[in-house]
C-alpha cells in the first residue's frame, strides 16, 4: 500500500475546519510551566529544543488551545504544518479574513508560550500518497510547480509567513523526496522554486533557517511503496548547498518491526551526506497496531524509541527535535489516518503512555544550546 504521510491529517482536519479553531481560539493566557526558567529542575543540560505539533486532541478550539498549552509545558517548540492558501496568494489575490484571523491567533499563541515556531509549508497532496499539489482552487486544478501562478501564490505565500511569523525554521515543502518519486520531470522545477522562495524568505526575515523535509524512511527505501526505488540520497546532496539545515521526518515503527531493530547508526549515517545541522522536524512510533493493519509496534518499543532518538539528538548535536503527535488522533480512526491513531505520547483519553515520562523528564531538563 502506498505510504499515508503525517500531511493527511492536515489535509483532513483542513476539509473539516482546524484552520477555524485556530482562527477562534489561542486566546488564553499562558501557563506558567510555559517558561522554561519556570519549567526546568535541574539535573543534565541538553542541547537540543525539544518541540510538538499543533495537532489537537479534540476537533475543538479548547483542545487546540491545550496543543500550545502542552508543548510549552515539555519544550521549547512547536510545528505548524499547513497546505497554502493558494487562492489568498495568486497575481490579483486578497488574502481571506480566515487567514489574516489565523495568523493573527498563533502569533499570539506562540508569543504567549514563549515558543519557537518551525513552519511548514506542505504543497503537496499527503491523501493521495504525494503524487499531486494539494488544497487547489478550481482555477488552478491539475497544475504543478512549473506553472507561473503556483510558483507566484507559493512565493508570495513563504514571503507572508516569513514577514508575519518570523519563524525559527520554515520547511518550504513536506517530504519531498515522496513527490520526487512520482513526479521526476516536475521536481526540477519545484527545486528552482525552491531556491526563489528561499531568497525572498532570507531577504524578509534573515534569522530564519530555511530548509526542505526528507521522508527519512523512504529515503531510505525501508518502506513497502507501490513503487519501489533506490534510496535517495542524492537529493540530501542535491538540496545541501540550499539549505541551512537538514530536516527528516521520521516514523521507524513503519519500517522495523521493533524499535530494537533500528540499526545503531540509523541516525549518524546522514553525516555521510551532509555536514549542515540535523533536525527532526517531526516524528514518531506507533504503540499498537494501526486500524489499517500497518504501523505495529507495542508502548516498549515507543518508550524505547524515544530513549533512542533523544540520546541520538545529543550525540549528533542536533538542535530540534519534534513529536508529531502528542495525543493519539482517535478521530483520525476511520480514515486514512488511522495507521496513526497510536502515535501520540498520550492516549486519545489523555492518560500518560510510559514514553511520556521519558519525554517529560528529557523536558525539563536545563536547555542549552551546544
Amino acid at each position: 500500500m502506498a505510504y499515508p504521510s503525517r500531511a493527511v491529517i492536515f489535509v483532513t482536519l483542513a476539509l473539516i475546519g482546524l484552520a477555524s479553531l485556530a482562527a477562534v481560539s489561542c486566546g488564553g493566557d499562558a501557563k506558567s510551566g510555559s517558561d522554561p526558567a519556570v519549567r526546568a529542575t535541574g539535573g543534565p543540560t541538553r542541547s537540543f529544543m525539544m518541540g510538538m505539533s499543533t495537532l489537537p486532541r479534540e476537533l475543538n478550539g479548547e483542545a487546540y488551545d491545550a496543543a500550545f498549552d502542552l508543548a510549552a509545558e515539555n519544550g521549547e517548540a512547536v510545528l505548524i504544518q499547513r497546505t497554502p492558501p493558494w487562492q489568498d496568494f495568486v497575481p490579483g489575490g486578497a488574502i481571506s479574513d480566515t487567514t489574516t484571523r489565523t495568523t493573527a491567533d498563533e502569533k499570539r499563541a506562540i508569543a504567549d508560550h514563549k515558543l519557537r515556531l518551525f513552519f511548514a509549508i506542505d504543497p503537496t497532496d499527503g491523501a493521495t500518497g504525494r503524487d499531486r499539489l494539494a488544497g487547489l482552487p478550481n482555477a488552478l486544478a491539475g497544475r504543478d510547480f512549473g506553472d507561473p501562478d503556483i510558483r507566484a501564490s507559493f512565493v508570495s505565500y513563504a514571503h507572508y509567513v516569513a514577514l508575519n511569523y518570523r519563524p525559527a525554521y520554515l520547511a518550504l515543502g513536506v517530504e519531498m523526496n515522496l513527490y520526487y518519486e512520482k513526479n521526476k520531470d516536475d521536481f526540477e522545477h519545484f527545486r528552482t522554486l525552491y531556491q526563489e522562495a528561499r531568497d525572498v524568505v532570507k531577504a524578509a526575515s534573515p534569522e530564519t533557517q530555511v530548509t526542505v523535509t526528507f521522508q527519512y524512511e523512504d529515503l531510505q527505501a525501508l518502506l513497502k511503496t507501490e513503487q519501489a526505488h533506490f534510496p535517495d540520497w542524492q537529493l540530501v546532496q542535491q538540496f545541501d548547498p540550499i539549505v541551512d539545515v537538514v530536516a527528516i521526518s521520521t516514523y521507524p515503527s513503519l519500517g522495523f518491526t521493533r524499535a530494537s531493530d533500528i540499526p545503531p547508526n540509523y541516525y549518524s549515517q546522514l553525516r555521510g551526506f551532509t555536514d549542515r545541522p540535523i533536525v527532526i522536524a517531526e516524528m514518531g512510533y506507533s504503540s499498537a497496531l494501526g486500524a489499517r493493519g500497518v504501523n505495529d509496534g507495542t508502548e516498549e518499543d515507543q518508550r524505547a524509541f524515544v530513549e533512542r532518538a533523544l540520546r541520538d539528538a545529543e550525540a549528533l548535536q542536533m538542535p530540534l527535535v519534534i513529536w508529531f503527535a502528542a495525543w493519539d488522533p482517535a478521530y483520525a480512526r476511520d480514515t486514512p489516518l488511522g495507521v496513526f491513531e497510536h502515535i501520540g505520547l498520550r492516549r486519545a483519553d489523555d492518560t500518560e503512555k510510559p514514553a511520556w515520562a521519558v519525554w517529560s523528564e528529557a523536558a525539563r531538563r536545563p536547555y542549552a544550546p551546544g
